[in-house]
């Protein structure tokens, strides 16, 4: 598959997840984080990615992604899928450098979701989600009428939700963190590790009111200049946890 993400794409992205990061929609900015131009949302990219290999998520699963290179608005982007070993791949490519791939993931067995050591998590106020996530979905099913596993629609969902409701926060405390900061910065989308649960594959419907989430952050390393984060969200039936998602961002300063 080949495919192009416009101005058009970015928007729509941005309208549903809140991600509004200046280098996505302004040139100038962009060009003085080092890039040619605008690029499009990390998780804009990976959604098309996880819907090529939602085919070969059949079981209890670890899906894990890498994002190595931006990409581009208006460039012409390879997604190509292959098996090796009992193991699906997705790699991602710029049609001008096929060699360096943008993005690479791939499909492992894995039964439960990762321990991640340190994490402090906390519960999504139940309100929250009741007063939320009906008008999200019918956001993301009038956006992406493509997205109909349930899995992915967790993920897109969750991270939307998340996203929308500790955005602000985030990049505050991110910048926070870097002692040399100017006030400006950008945040990065560098890798996504995704945990499906084969409770989530097997069910026809969710009932995403009965089940209980969490969110949790936690420092990778940080610098005068940059800070490298993960970004957690859980998604628990009782006391398993039937999604995870670990979500790493690098967050760099720049000057105007």
């Amino acid at each position: 598959m080949i495919r192009q993400y416009s101005p058009h794409d970015i928007e729509l992205w941005a309208n549903c997840s809140g991600d509004r990061n200046s280098v996505h929609f302004d040139k100038a900015i962009a060009r003085e984080n080092g890039l040619k131009d605008i690029i499009a949302q990390g998780m804009l990219v990976l959604l098309d990615a996880k819907l090529m290999l939602s085919p070969y998520i059949l079981t209890d699963s670890s899906i894990n992604f890498y994002l190595k290179k931006p990409i581009f608005v208006h460039s012409d982007i390879e997604f190509s899928v292959r098996e090796r070993g009992g193991k699906s791949f997705v790699t991602v490519a710029d049609s001008d450098d096929p060699a360096e791939p943008c993005i690479t993931a791939s499909v492992l067995p894995q039964e439960t979701a990762d321990f991640k050591e340190g994490l402090v998590q906390f519960p999504i106020n139940s309100d929250f989600i009741k007063n939320n996530i009906e008008a999200q979905i019918d956001l993301l099913k009038k956006s992406y009428p493509h997205i109909v596993d349930n899995w992915l629609l967790m993920d897109t969902l969750l991270f939307c939700l998340c996203f929308n409701m500790r955005k602000d926060d985030y990049f505050r405390r991110q910048a926070e963190k870097i002692a040399g900061h100017s006030g400006n910065i950008a945040t990065y989308h560098v890798a996504h590790n995704i945990f499906v649960s084969k409770w989530l594959l097997e069910r026809r419907e969710v009932d995403f009111y009965s089940l209980s989430y969490s969110v949790g952050e936690k420092d990778i390393y940080i610098n005068d200049d940059s800070a490298y984060s993960t970004f957690i969200i859980n998604a628990n039936e009782g006391d398993n946890v039937i999604y995870q998602s670990s979500i790493g961002c690098m967050t760099k300063a720049y000057s105007v």
